[in-house]
């Protein structure tokens, strides 16, 4: 999967960190919108990656609604 993150805030009241990325994975674009709990603000672009990354394998573990 390749991917880059194209936005990202963190919200040290909600303790979340909101980010949009965009790639491809097996030959498919795709662009998310999510967040994720992060205890404290990950700072750096690299850390932002990371926690993405993070999520987005969750994300697409998850079975999507045609059952694939």
């Amino acid at each position: 999967m390749q991917f880059k993150v194209t936005a990202s805030r963190y919200d040290p009241a909600a303790q979340r960190l909101h980010f949009t990325a965009s790639g491809e994975r097996m030959g498919i674009r795709f662009t998310v919108a999510s967040h994720v709990r992060c205890l404290k603000d990950p700072g750096t672009p690299d850390r932002i990656h990371l926690v993405a990354l993070v999520a987005l394998t969750d994300i697409f573990k998850r079975p999507s609604a045609s059952g694939r």
